[in-house]
């Protein structure tokens, strides 16, 4: 089911308090589909990120516009029949000393240094090199003095995934070591087993001056302006032109008392721009977005002892020595955080988006990264830089539907936990044996900063596949199917799979809604209402199929309208909501298997022929449903906890279709979408949806004219 799915969080007045975001489950009339939106009661933020939420308030002296690095690339050994367009002008600038065994040592002249400068060493495509094949070594020199030989890292697992375009257009080489503010560098270049590889060259970057600076907070914060206190106790009223509204006023006698959510801000984050990134830089064309299952911890290897201020020259370093050197499309890391705590905007896309990074190879397109500025296997990482990994961590995970504290995501070939370090996917020392160490605190502050909410693996997972299911029934014999949803990587990026055979008879049964993780096992289930007006659930088992029928309550053979919202109520467990024959619009809690209650009145009545569950498609968190009836269909707010609050038309045409389901986000663009059904065709369309409207329908597939699903 959704294993990444775009989703808003709820972090702490001052910091971090995360509740959940984003429910959704579909009742429609045939098909059903479901994504659950936890929401928690608000929390206080652990005292433990006190010092990342000091920096929140933090500004910092960065450039006031574009600084352009310079990369100067020496050539250490002679290309082979030159290497597509990238052959250097002069002799290579190097000493080489033959070895014994057929090895070799190769030393480069010294280059010249110009400001807080970084080195790395690339060669030409050919037979990955092992770390045992070569070594490579730098030295310094200041007012005539040089350093001691100091170890260069070089990781193959650093980089884009091998299949991708990227990684076409890509050089081996080490990582980049920034040497700081020195005269001189030298490079030596060890290769015990053969000779030097072809096309070595010494990278000496030059981060480049700002003509001006500025002092400044994190230009990426989307606190809200409303401080996040208690309650309003009425809703704002909608200010659309008046339309045939199906719902009635919620503040209305017999209405609940209604509390706005409280909202949870990203982190704050120091955006590119802040660090004087020239965006002609990286490869337009090479972005692209999949999903995130987890995290990873990463270090850049360099220098401990770097100020504030130098901070945008060391990104924009690594940048340049990750586009211009080796042939990335951007900087290969998602974010990094310097060792005062302050989080910076790594690789270009949007810090809330899936942008796919080339930092843990064979892993990028599922997973983000933060690198750690600094060499953490000689010194240890501060508290402020510690709780700014659990900060951000926290979030982005929830944005995902990731829970921080899950020890099964799927990460391509393998499973990981939700937040790791580098070692744990390949074989490298990174992030640094100090900064790894740190990994169980970072999954318990950002745990705890996820408290009370269930994450990905909580959601309606029912295949274990990183989009959503949808159920529907065969009208020949009345069996339940599983139908998952694909993604392809063309130019219709997504297509339904063959249906699974659940062993489920929904005979007799009218009505079948998709409850997400209801018991909150980590599977998506099943709830369905028998003619009879009995109402059941069925434990599903992550594999396609359900347990044996629970009895959740008699009462629901007058009750209209019923869907499955997700968690309306803010407790953290899913919910139903459904209107009673004449009466007004229920809340009915969900409390895992135990028996539904009679619940209490969320609206007043409402008119409408269909309702339809699509988790959040405004900014506050809340679950929110639209109603359909009359030919035209209005958005009802959840205003979480409670109720629905204020109203208003969406400009749809849903009449071509039989079947409208609420999905989570395929699109990872914030919002959940709808899956549709055209009534001529039987062909099913995905139809994307924003906070003002419906994008155009996009074919799924077809042939599902043998299947309904009652309602």
């Amino acid at each position: 089911m959704p294993s990444s799915r775009a989703r808003y969080v709820t972090v702490c007045q001052q910091l971090l308090t995360l509740g959940v975001v984003l429910a959704v489950v579909t009742p429609a009339a045939n098909i059903v589909s479901l994504d659950v939106v936890q929401r928690a009661p608000v929390t206080t933020a652990p005292t433990a990120l006190a010092a990342y939420a000091a920096t929140t308030t933090l500004k910092s002296e960065v450039p006031s516009g574009v600084v352009d690095p310079i990369v100067t690339e020496v050539p250490l050994t002679a290309p082979v029949g030159g290497v597509r367009g990238r052959t250097l002008a002069g002799a290579p600038q190097a000493r080489i000393v033959a070895g014994k065994g057929g090895g070799a040592q190769l030393t480069s002249l010294p280059q010249a240094v110009s400001g807080y400068g970084a080195v790395g060493v690339t060669w030409g495509k050919g037979p990955e090199l092992s770390k045992k094949q070569i070594q490579v070594h730098v030295r310094t020199e200041t007012d005539d003095a040089w350093t001691e030989w100091m170890p260069v890292a070089y990781d193959a697992e650093h980089g884009p995934d091998p299949r991708s375009e990227e990684a076409k257009h890509s050089r081996p080489g080490t990582d980049a070591l920034l040497v700081g503010d020195v005269d001189e560098v030298q490079v030596k270049v060890t290769t015990p087993q053969g000779a030097a590889p072809a096309d070595l060259k010494l990278a000496v970057i030059a981060p480049g001056e700002p003509t001006a600076t500025k002092v400044e907070a994190p230009a990426i914060d989307t606190r809200e302006s409303e401080a996040p206190t208690s309650a309003r106790t009425a809703p704002v009223p909608t200010t659309d032109p008046p339309v045939e509204d199906p719902v009635a006023d919620p503040a209305a006698p017999g209405a609940i008392e209604m509390q706005a959510a409280t909202f949870t801000p990203k982190p704050v984050i120091y955006s590119r721009a802040q660090w004087g990134a020239d965006e002609r830089m990286r490869d337009k064309s090479s972005l692209h977005y999949f999903e995130v299952h987890a995290g990873f911890v990463h270090h850049t290897v360099n220098a401990n002892n770097y100020t504030k201020a130098q901070v945008p020259g060391l990104l924009r370093s690594i940048y340049a020595y990750h586009t211009r050197s080796r042939g990335w499309s951007d900087i290969g890391y998602n974010y990094l955080v310097d060792r005062f705590g302050r989080i910076w905007e790594g690789r270009y896309g949007g810090v809330d988006r899936p942008v796919v990074g080339a930092h843990t190879l064979g892993y990028n397109d599922y997973s983000f990264a933060m690198s750690a500025i600094g060499n953490y296997d000689i010194a240890k990482p501060s508290d402020a830089m510690v709780q700014a990994y659990g900060a951000l961590f926290a979030w982005k995970l929830s944005l995902h539907g990731v829970s921080a504290s899950s020890r099964s995501q799927q990460v391509g070939r393998k499973s990981f936990q939700a937040i790791n370090g580098h070692r744990d996917a390949d074989s490298t020392a990174c992030p640094g044996k100090y900064l790894y160490a740190k990994i169980p605190q970072i999954r318990t502050l950002a745990a705890a900063a996820q408290r009370g909410w269930a994450g990905r693996e909580l959601e309606s997972n029912l295949t274990f596949t990183p989009h959503p299911d949808l159920i529907i029934r065969r009208t020949s014999d009345q069996q339940a199917f599983v139908l998952p949803l694909r993604g392809t990587g063309g130019k219709a990026p997504y297509r339904i799979a063959r249906p699974i055979a659940t062993g489920v008879s929904l005979v007799g049964v009218n009505k079948v809604l998709n409850a997400g993780d209801w018991n909150r096992d980590g599977h998506g289930d099943m709830i369905y209402r028998r003619t009879n007006g009995y109402l059941y659930l069925r434990l599903g088992t992550g594999r396609g199929t359900f347990s044996g029928p629970r009895l959740l309550s008699t009462a629901f053979k007058k009750v209209q309208l019923l869907a499955a919202v997700g968690d309306a109520t803010g407790d953290g467990w899913p919910d139903l909501m459904g209107q009673p024959q004449g009466s007004s619009m229920r809340i009915y809690p969900g409390t895992g298997v135990k028996p539904l209650s009679a619940g209490y009145v969320a609206a007043g009545k409402v008119t409408a022929t269909r309702q339809i569950a699509v988790g959040r498609m405004d900014v506050d968190g809340a679950p929110d449903v639209l109603f359909r009836g009359s030919g035209k269909v209005t958005l009802s707010r959840g205003n979480g906890p409670g109720g629905l609050t204020s109203t208003r038309a969406m400009s749809v045409n849903l009449t071509p279709y039989d079947w409208i389901v609420g999905i989570s986000d395929v699109g990872l663009t914030g919002h959940s979408d709808l899956v549709v059904r055209q009534t001529s065709t039987k062909a099913l369309y995905l139809i994307e949806m924003t906070a003002s409207g419906f994008g155009a329908p996009k074919l799924l597939g077809q042939g599902l004219g043998g299947y309904d699903l009652a309602g």
